[in-house]
Formats: structure tokens, C-alpha cells, sequence
């Protein structure tokens, strides 16, 4: 029975660095989204399956496993939801693979019990590894409770219980904490790969994230058969206003547009604002037709103009100004994303050759 309940704990924590490994990048929160929640509470409750597979027979009807653990740790991490999703999974799967039989069935109710409690429990205001201790109690009494009704003979269900309990408080205690190691981990490479695609000066996303980017969004237009948009600019005699100004001031430039031109592009677009290399920049809109693109150039135009950054240096105007480049299509199948690109960067460099300071569409 031990070794039983040993094997249990075995796959419950090593099912956490599995999980871990599908949602690194959709972290389990009592603020996380509900699609969120509803994806970790399905996972819970197959773990929770599987580790009933996997668990000791006690009689011909009832059996014993660490099953609530996973209801458990579902709602420490996100609350009552994924709780109550991991809990009913559970019930359902102890009555489909075992049988519809009363010791099926109270321990179905027993486990929907725990989900509740432990839903409400995580929307407590204390310590979060106190709550989790707190919540493993709480399963346990139900489980008592289940075990009381379905085992008749006394040293049995003493001996069950037992071992139960102290399986349950260690392998839930080692649990919790795997599980707090996995998210922290999982949280540290997420930030390493934000400051991967992030410029150093600006904060925008850089060279690196748009190369991904038009890949994706290229991809993702084609199979929708919708048309994608790059927007290409940069900014009009940037050497003369770094020679005039000093580097320092250049950067301070940089950094002044890169924030009034990210703070234009709403949120729900989709748009992607990056440097693309020096005082060049690009925005990738997906969906967007052309037409609309250049609509967007021009608000970002006057958007610069209005900064009224001095400019003694410039050829064009005493303050600084850009030259914008537009290119749109609607990806097809024997395109690459780089045709997009160069027809931006044709239309950026007419640009420039008719005087700086306008922008020019590829058509």
C-alpha cells in the first residue's frame, strides 16, 4: 500500500513539469484569463484521472489515491474555477471508469466537496502555502469521510488513513512547492525572452521580434486571405542631428518618438511597433488594407511634427521630421514575407528621393 502511494505522488509531481512544460507560457492566476483557467482546470482534472488509474483498491468498490490533490493545487494556483472544472472531471471519470456503484458515487459528491471548499478557501486573504496546507486538510477530512462510509472493517480503514495522510501532507507539501519552483522558473524565461525582443533604448520590440513577427502575421493573413500592411520610416537627416546635438540628444530623440508613436497604436490592433535598426522603425498591421495604412502614416506624421523636436541641421525643416514608406498585399502562396518587406523599403527610400519629410506608397 505504501509503495502504492508513493508511485501516485510520482506521477502527480511529475505530471507538473509536464504541464508546466505546455503552459509555460499561459501561467495559472486567480487574474489569469478564464480561457486560462478552464485549460489548467481540464489538466487538473485529467491528472486527477489518471492518478485514479493508478490507484490502491481497497475492496471490490473503493479505492484510495492522491486524486484531491489535484483539485488541490488547481485552486491555490487559480481559484475557484479551475477547482471546480478539475473536481467534476474527476467525479465524472470515478463513476465512467469504475462504475456507477454508491461507493462510486459518494466518493463523486466527495469530490465535488473539495473543489467547492477549496475554491473558497483560495479567496481567502493569507499566506498562499498556508491555504494550500489548509485546502489539503479539507480534502482529506472529505476523504475520511468517503473512506468512513465505504470501508467496513475498522483496522483497515486505519491503516488506509494512516499511510493516507501521511502521503497526502508530504507529497502534497513537495507538490505545492514543485509547483511554485515550475511557475517561477517559467516566469524568469518569460522575462528573458520579453527583454530578448525588446530595444535596449526605446523599450519598442526590436529587430529580432519583427523578423518573427512578419513570419507569423504573414502566415496567419495568408490562410485568412486578408491583407497585411508594413508601414516602414525613419527619421529625416538623424547623422546631421547627431552631430549637431550630440548622441546623448540623438538617443533622447529616439526614445521621445519611439513613446509618442507607441502611445497612437491601440491596443486591440494588432499593429507591432518596432526599431528596425538605427533610426529606422516599422509597424507590421495585419488585416489592414493599404489604404487605411497610409490613413494611420499620416496621423504619425503629425504626431512628430506636432513634438516640435529642434532640428537646426536639417535640409527640410528646423524640427524633426520622417519619411514614411507603405506597402500592402494580401500574402499568397508562392510569397515570402521579405517581398513585403522590400516593397516597404521601396516605397520608404521614393521617399527620401523626393525630398524627405512625406510619404510614399508602393504601388
Amino acid at each position: 500500500m505504501f509503495k502504492d502511494f508513493i508511485s501516485n505522488a510520482s506521477i502527480l509531481i511529475t505530471s507538473f513539469f509536464i504541464m508546466g512544460q505546455i503552459f509555460k507560457n499561459m501561467p495559472l492566476r486567480h487574474i489569469s484569463p478564464f480561457s486560462t483557467k478552464v485549460y489548467w482546470g481540464l489538466s487538473y482534472g485529467a491528472l486527477g484521472n489518471i492518478l485514479m488509474l493508478y490507484s490502491i483498491k481497497v475492496s471490490v468498490t473503493t479505492i484510495a489515491d492522491l486524486r484531491h490533490l489535484a483539485i488541490v493545487l488547481a485552486a491555490a494556483f487559480g481559484g475557484f474555477i479551475p477547482a471546480i472544472i478539475a473536481s467534476v472531471l474527476i467525479a465524472l471519470g470515478r463513476i465512467i471508469f469504475f462504475d456507477i456503484t454508491s461507493a462510486a458515487i459518494y466518493a463523486s459528491i466527495g469530490m465535488i466537496a473539495i473543489g467547492v471548499i477549496s475554491g473558497a478557501i483560495s479567496k481567502l486573504h493569507y499566506n498562499h502555502t498556508a491555504k494550500a496546507f489548509t485546502m489539503n486538510l479539507g480534502g482529506l477530512f472529505i476523504v475520511t469521510i468517503v473512506l468512513a462510509i465505504n470501508v467496513d472493517d475498522p483496522v483497515v480503514l486505519k491503516n488506509i488513513l494512516i499511510t493516507h495522510y501521511m502521503i497526502s501532507l508530504i507529497g502534497g507539501f513537495i507538490a505545492y512547492h514543485t509547483s511554485v519552483y515550475i511557475d517561477r522558473s517559467n516566469d524568469a524565461l518569460r522575462e528573458l525572452n520579453h527583454l530578448s525582443y525588446r530595444d535596449g533604448l526605446t523599450g519598442i520590440f526590436n529587430r529580432r521580434f519583427f523578423d518573427i513577427t512578419i513570419e507569423k502575421e504573414w502566415a496567419n493573413c495568408l490562410v485568412k486571405h486578408a491583407p497585411l500592411t508594413l508601414i516602414m520610416f525613419d527619421l529625416d537627416y538623424f547623422k546631421k542631428y547627431n552631430d549637431t546635438y550630440g548622441h546623448l540628444s540623438g538617443d533622447s530623440c529616439l526614445q521621445t518618438i519611439a513613446r509618442e508613436i507607441n502611445s497612437l497604436i491601440p491596443p486591440e490592433s494588432g499593429y507591432t511597433f518596432c526599431r528596425y535598426g538605427g533610426e529606422e522603425f516599422s509597424i507590421i498591421m495585419p488585416f489592414t488594407t493599404q489604404v487605411d495604412g497610409e490613413k494611420f502614416a499620416g496621423s504619425l506624421k503629425k504626431a512628430v511634427q506636432s513634438l516640435k523636436i529642434p532640428h537646426s541641421s536639417s535640409k527640410i525643416a528646423d524640427i524633426v521630421t520622417l519619411s514614411i514608406g507603405i506597402a500592402g498585399m494580401v500574402p499568397h502562396p508562392s510569397g515570402e514575407p521579405q517581398e513585403l518587406i522590400h516593397k516597404g523599403d521601396s516605397a520608404l527610400y521614393t521617399s527620401k528621393t523626393n525630398g524627405r519629410n512625406t510619404i510614399s506608397a508602393y504601388h
